[in-house]
């Protein structure tokens, strides 16, 4: 693996590991929507849990792949939990996005 990749996975899990930390901390609770870069982030912790499972995957992933000898038990496994936590984050982006109602805008109302 390259010094570009390891920064890369770096990046990625630091980033999206960062994001589910203050996404996690800003909701207290469930109680509050969280404003990050000035936008409400609704579903705080369901899209906590799907940048953790992102960060995991993606990042974490990536920087441990090179540990085992290719087609090992150890590799085997690597690539199912990294495809389950992957799968994972897929439904919780799913179910973040189809859960919160968007405002439709009247234009008629102009």
């Amino acid at each position: 693996m390259g010094s570009v990749d390891v920064v890369l996975a770096g990046v990625v899990a630091a980033a999206n590991l960062a994001l589910a930390a203050v996404l996690f901390a800003r909701s207290r609770g469930g109680t509050r929507v969280p404003r990050i870069f000035g936008r409400p982030q609704p579903s705080p912790r369901l899209r906590a849990a799907m940048h953790a499972c992102l960060g995991l995957g993606l990042g974490v992933g990536w920087l441990i792949k090179d540990i085992f000898p290719p087609h090992s038990t150890g590799d085997t496994v690597l690539f199912n939990v990294v495809r389950i936590l992957l799968a994972a984050g897929l439904v919780t982006a799913l179910l973040a996005a189809f859960r919160h109602v968007r405002p439709v805008r009247d234009t008629s109302a102009r």
